[in-house]
């Protein structure tokens, strides 16, 4: 299993812990994340690009992994990602470059 599976399987585990030992928060957070993870002013196309680029500022890799699958699935391509990415480097320096680099390694994983 490559490193992109391995992150994406173990948030998938998480999720299933994490629902059974606290089914109401875990409900709600994922009310929350419906409610703003749906069109309105901003398209979900944008909101996945704008998660991913915040992501990378966070260093998360689940955040990375889970947001680019998201983005996949929608047909968005690899030249999109990657001025998400340029955009990290800007407003991230070094680590924005180091965690684009992750997400160059996870598209062909994901």
């Amino acid at each position: 299993m490559n490193k992109g599976e391995t992150l994406l399987n173990q948030l998938a585990e998480g999720k299933v812990l994490l629902q059974k030992e606290l089914p109401e928060a875990m409900t709600k957070f994922q009310e929350l994340h419906d409610t703003i993870l749906k069109d309105g002013k901003l398209s979900v196309r944008q909101k996945r690009l704008i998660g991913l680029g915040m992501a990378l500022v966070l260093k998360c890799d689940y955040c990375i992994a889970i947001h680019l699958k998201a983005i996949k699935d929608m047909g968005i391509g690899f030249d999109e990602v990657l001025e998400v990415c340029s955009m990290a480097m800007l407003m991230h320096g070094g680590p924005g470059f180091a965690y684009s680099t992750l997400v160059a390694r996870l598209w062909n994983e994901i």
